[in-house]
């Protein structure tokens, strides 16, 4: 098992590149190339994830590259940008100090040293301090947060491939046999197993009207209404939508970490935003799903539902 204490990432550089126990010292100021900068990670897992996630784009770069040429490599590459969704972590990225790196807040403090103009910046973007350290601090070249096809998408409520999935798999007919309440022969009712975990919810009829539920389509117009979401979280059903819901842009990008099967899996199960925050934190400490279903477990989430998750994450 590798171990959990936390790690520097340097990229770029040349030799200097690699993963550090602490961050090495190197050039800062405007006047020095772009590359290298350092990352604090919180485990050598972590910072050998982001490391193969760098190189792919890397790659690309010509052999002295710009910070322009990273700048729009990175910010082409959703991989970089979203490898920590955005409010899901603090970063203070040191532009001009020792080290110059993406740290935490008393690193950074301690980075002033006897630097004059000690630079650094506060924010839970990761691509935002990713692009502070390559422009060394200089606001007037710092890219946009958002690029104008990204607001232009918004604007227009786009459909990409991950949210046209999601649309597939609710599918607004009949309540499925395995959801809907039903009547044994000796008059009690039965539910699946979400309606046993589900809390009390005034817009959700009683499990034990079985005559709610139409037995032909000449009754619908008596019928429950379909729900087409549930809402949970790590612990279960809170909440029924029986009205057309989207995830915002921000669950679908802190989704897509998860890979297309986990990403549809989370959405298609309603998870709120900070849990899927939270599946997301705990697939980048693991390298497996025995792991990665025992620290879901210990948060609340069925062990068989976190281990089922897990499978296709990690394939």
């Amino acid at each position: 098992m590798a171990d959990e204490a936390a790690r520097w990432l340097v990229i770029g550089g040349g030799s200097k590149a690699g993963i550090y126990r602490a961050c090495p010292i190197f050039p800062c100021g405007r006047s020095t190339p772009p590359l290298p900068i350092a990352i604090e990670c919180e485990s050598e897992t972590e910072a050998r994830q982001l490391h193969r996630i760098f190189q792919q784009t890397l790659k690309t770069l010509p052999p002295e590259p710009s910070a322009a040429d990273i700048l729009t490599a990175f910010q082409h590459a959703e991989t970089v940008r979203n490898f920590f969704p955005d409010g899901t972590r603090d970063f203070y990225a040191v532009a001009i100090g020792a080290p110059a790196a993406a740290t935490h807040r008393t690193g950074a403090e301690r980075s002033k040293g006897s630097f004059t103009h000690h630079s650094y910046r506060h924010t839970q973007s990761f691509w935002e301090a990713l692009a502070f350290m390559i422009v060394k601090g200089q606001d007037m070249r710092m890219p946009p947060l958002l690029t104008p096809a990204e607001l232009a998408q918004d604007d227009a409520g786009g459909v990409g491939p991950l949210e046209e999935a999601f649309h597939q798999n609710l599918h607004l007919g009949s309540p499925s046999p395995t959801l809907a309440t039903t009547t044994t022969p000796t008059g009690t009712s039965r539910s699946s197993s979400l309606h046993e975990r589900h809390y009390d919810n005034p817009i959700t009829p009683g499990r034990h009207a079985p005559e709610a539920y139409p037995t032909s389509s000449c009754t619908s117009s008596s019928a429950m209404p379909i729900v087409y979401i549930h809402v949970r979280n790590l612990g279960g059903v809170v909440s029924s939508h029986h009205h057309i819901s989207q995830p915002s842009a921000e669950d679908r990008a802190q989704a897509r970490r998860l890979g297309e099967a986990g990403a549809r899996y989370v959405l298609a199960h309603g998870y709120s935003s900070s849990d899927i925050a939270t599946i997301v934190q705990i697939y980048r400490r693991n390298a497996s799903t025995e792991p990665f279903a025992l620290q879901l477990a210990a948060l609340g989430m069925a062990l068989a539902e976190a281990t089922y998750l897990g499978d296709p994450i990690y394939m």
